[in-house]
This record gives C-alpha cells, sequence and structure tokens, in this order.
C-alpha cells in the first residue's frame, strides 16, 4: 500500500498546502469541517495529477533517474491508472457537496493537469506554456481554492495571487533544468530545453525579481519577504550555474513560504513533518536515497 501512496508524490502536496493555506489565510476565514474536506478532496484530486504526470514521464524519469516507482516498474501501469481513475472519482465526485463553484474550479484543476501531462500536446513539453499552466494551477488555482473554502469568491482574490504566480513561475522554471537532457533525448521542448541552462537560469531570476516588486506594490508581505530571501541564491545559482544552487533555487521560495504557514496556522506543522518523515523513511529503505533533502539530486551535473 506504501507504494501506492508514493506514486501520489506527497511531497509535492506541500507547496499544494502552502498556497492553500495562503488562500484561506488572505480570505480572512478560519477553518472548519467544510474547509477541512476541501482540503482533503483537493490533495485527492492533486495526487491523481501526480500520477497522471508519472505515467506520462515514465520513459523521460527513467532516463534521468528519477521517481522509480513506475519508470522502474515496480506499479503496474494498469495499477496506477486504476489509482489515477479511483482519486479523480472520488474528489471530483464529492467535492459537488460544497457547492458549484468548488467543483467548478476542481474542474479546471484536473483538466489543467491532464492538458499540462497529456502526452500528445501536452503542455508539459512547450516552452513557456508549462510555466503558466504550472503556475497559474500552483500559485493561483490552489490560493483560490483555499479562499473559497472559507470565504465567497472575490476579484480580490485573483489579485491576491499574482505574486505567488511569479513566485512559482520562477521556482518552476529552474525546475526543466534538472530535466534537460532526459526531455531532449524524448523530444520534449520544455522552457529549459529551448533556452539553455543559462537563459532559463535568467529567467528565474526575472520572475522572481517580478514577485518582488508586485508583492510591495500589493502589500504582501508574506510573498514579499519569501520572494526577496530567495533573489540572492536565484541570482547566485545564475552565476555560478551549479547542481547545489540551482536545486537551492528550487527549494528556497516553499521553504520560506512554508516557515510563514507555519505561523499563520501551527496545527499543520505535524502533518508536513509526517509527510517528510514518511518519504525519508520510504526512499531510504526502498532505494537507499536521501529524499527528501534540500540537495537530493545534486550528485549529478547538469
Amino acid at each position: 500500500m506504501m507504494n501506492y501512496f508514493i506514486l501520489m508524490r506527497p511531497t509535492l502536496f506541500l507547496p499544494l498546502w502552502i498556497f492553500f493555506l495562503l488562500g484561506a489565510h488572505f480570505a480572512e476565514g478560519s477553518l472548519s469541517w467544510r474547509s477541512i474536506s476541501i482540503f482533503i478532496l483537493y490533495t485527492l484530486l492533486m495526487g491523481g495529477v501526480y500520477v497522471l504526470n508519472q505515467i506520462v514521464d515514465r520513459e523521460s524519469d527513467r532516463k534521468n533517474e528519477k521517481l522509480f516507482l513506475l519508470s522502474d516498474e515496480i506499479i503496474p501501469l494498469t495499477h496506477a491508472y486504476a489509482e489515477m481513475i479511483t482519486l479523480f472519482i472520488i474528489s471530483l465526485g464529492l467535492s459537488l457537496l460544497f457547492g458549484k463553484i468548488v467543483f467548478l474550479y476542481f474542474l479546471i484543476s484536473l483538466l489543467m493537469g491532464i492538458t499540462y501531462s497529456y502526452p500528445v500536446g501536452g503542455m508539459k513539453a512547450k516552452p513557456f506554456l508549462d510555466i503558466l499552466w504550472n503556475s497559474f494551477g500552483y500559485g493561483v488555482l490552489a490560493f483560490v481554492i483555499g479562499w473559497i473554502s472559507v470565504s465567497f469568491p472575490s476579484p480580490h482574490m485573483w489579485a491576491r495571487g499574482i505574486p505567488y504566480f511569479l513566485a512559482v513561475s520562477a521556482v518552476f522554471v529552474n525546475t526543466t533544468i534538472p530535466d534537460i537532457k532526459g526531455d531532449r533525448e524524448e523530444g520534449k521542448i520544455t522552457t529549459g530545453v529551448l533556452l539553455g541552462k543559462k537563459k532559463t537560469l535568467i529567467l528565474g531570476v526575472i520572475l522572481d525579481i517580478l514577485a518582488v516588486i508586485v508583492s510591495y506594490l500589493l502589500g504582501d508581505h508574506i510573498c514579499l519577504i519569501a520572494a526577496g530571501l530567495s533573489l540572492p541564491i536565484f541570482i547566485y545559482a545564475y552565476l555560478s550555474s551549479g547542481s547545489k544552487p540551482i536545486l537551492l533555487s528550487i527549494r528556497a521560495t516553499s521553504g520560506i513560504l512554508g516557515i510563514a504557514v507555519f505561523i499563520i496556522t501551527p496545527i499543520i506543522i505535524p502533518l508536513f513533518l509526517l509527510i517528510l518523515l514518511i518519504q525519508k523513511n520510504y526512499y531510504r529503505k526502498r532505494f537507499n536515497i536521501n529524499y527528501p533533502s534540500l540537495y537530493s539530486g545534486a550528485d549529478k551535473e547538469f
């Protein structure tokens, strides 16, 4: 059973939860049975999306030596499809209990997840559109769903989501760098493949600067601090082009935002720690890998 839980990529739940909880925070609402239920269902929905992403990427994952469960055939492909469909049906179906608006945003999230990962014509393999899909899905939709879990929809929630769209964009462009080799061999033209390492790193710096500026203009001190503290790391990653600085730039913003969320919603801390403990224990025992860690993957130069 643990293999199937890990297939959902629970470490990716952490940034998802961060933006969900930030949305709830800026809506000035409090967690309730409704918001917690939506939180759980949205986690299951995105877990299904992450399974789909691995189904599609299993060949490039094999070449990039990552994830392993499908690329090394530890879990049969038919079982992965079954898990994905089950997660989609449960989360999407039960979201209707919380109204049409919640269902609509769940449906948009699902469609964006499918079109991002879809093997033929998917946005994951289209430069710049890969940034848009990922950043809107993480930095905006998760934020918005967190907002409507505790409050009514508002045009203000979209404006509040802009700094997080930019911050996630900055992080995402750098995540395309470690996969350049495998993606190029698979014929995928991601932003990283199109621009190459140095230009991709420049783009990351620019997007993080924009996140700082917009956060300041909107009075969002949380994103301002996170993007501001991350900026020297993005610049250092560009100047050095080394694996460790690049990986640090990928993880710094989420880590700082995570600390902010811990202060805002301390009840979430045990759940974050549990996910990290489960992942570390699983990968150490199963693959003898220290994952997740700040520099996991830094042993390979990219």
